[in-house]
């Protein structure tokens, strides 16, 4: 079964216009729940080949997700967690396997190791700006973000410490890319944590 996840702008008078109360309602995910794993513990810890890496634990027996450690990434940029050995309970799991919203990040997940052999200067910062350009929720412009914005080790003494060419790069190879790629079995998928709304969205990397 697919989950659509929605939101609904505010306004003083929806009637008034049509056309962006539509828009509101429009689903901004298709996700799949991951059955066995209703009641998830995850533990978020820094890394240096991916943004995070998630210990999942608690979970039952599924085709989609086991348990273990598993390569993670950030979607919420503008939402706090602790990424020092944090500990977040009773969470359900959402597969975007075969999800077409999900597909350009699915894809980067595929072919990240390529990217990253092929040039040693595509690091986790440059691959995590452009997970956070592709999901565009909560929207995000690399070009106008405020340094000061972004989590701390995206910035030295006041520095970036990413590469704004090789994000532009990652970015222009998924485009190219992501229509034609085969996603079977098999393939890299994300795996959401449905963490609270005051901690940032997380998942973790599955094939």
């Amino acid at each position: 079964m697919f989950i659509l996840l929605m939101t609904v702008s505010c306004s003083e008078n929806p009637a008034d216009n049509e056309s962006d109360l539509k828009e509101s309602l429009e689903p901004i995910e298709e996700v799949i729940p991951v059955s066995g794993a209703e009641n998830v513990t995850i533990t978020v810890n820094k890394d240096s080949a991916a943004f995070f890496n998630i210990e999942f634990s608690k979970i039952k027996s599924n085709d989609v997700i086991q348990n273990g450690i598993k390569q993670g990434w950030c979607i919420d940029w503008e939402t706090y967690i602790n990424s020092d050995g944090g500990v977040y309970q009773d969470l359900e799991l959402y597969s975007t396997r075969q999800v077409e919203k999900w597909m350009p990040v699915n894809y980067l997940l595929n072919i990240q190791e390529d990217l990253q052999n092929g040039d040693p200067a595509v690091t986790y910062r440059e691959i995590q700006l452009a997970i956070w350009s592709l999901r565009g929720n909560p929207k995000f412009d690399l070009d106008n973000v405020d340094l000061n914005a972004l989590p701390g080790r995206f910035e030295k003494n006041g520095e970036p410490t990413f590469n704004r060419q090789k994000v532009e790069e990652v970015l222009k190879a998924v485009e190219e890319g992501y229509r034609s790629f085969d996603f079977a079995d098999g393939t890299k998928f994300a795996v959401i944590a449905a963490t609270p709304d005051t901690v940032q969205t997380v998942f973790g990397v599955v094939e």
